[in-house]
């Protein structure tokens, strides 16, 4: 072999070394990536999930608190009933 030959030879294992180290840095940068994205979507189904509790039980909340202030609603309005017909008895026994 002639100088020139296993210069090329070497230029040629060196390339071909540069090149393999490059997809091996890409395989990892792609491993990594993928690991990544894997921990991404696991984090948003725990987010999604507790989005979902969230919102069932603020539903539930709004729901307990339509019920009470219904409720009080028709107490107070009983209670004015009945001191209205209390107020028109007086009315009528103070008229007599």
């Amino acid at each position: 072999m002639s100088k020139a030959d296993m210069g090329m030879t070497q230029a040629g294992q060196d390339n071909t070394s540069h090149l393999k180290g490059k997809l091996a840095n890409l395989r990892e940068t792609v491993a990594q990536l993928s690991e990544n994205l894997n921990i991404h979507k696991k984090e948003v189904q725990i987010l999604r999930s507790e989005k979902e509790t969230l919102d069932s039980v603020l539903t539930m909340k709004c729901q307990d608190t339509r019920k009470a202030l219904t409720n009080e609603l028709h107490r107070v309005t009983e209670e004015i009933n009945r001191h209205y017909s209390n107020q028109n008895a007086e009315t009528q026994r103070l008229q007599q």
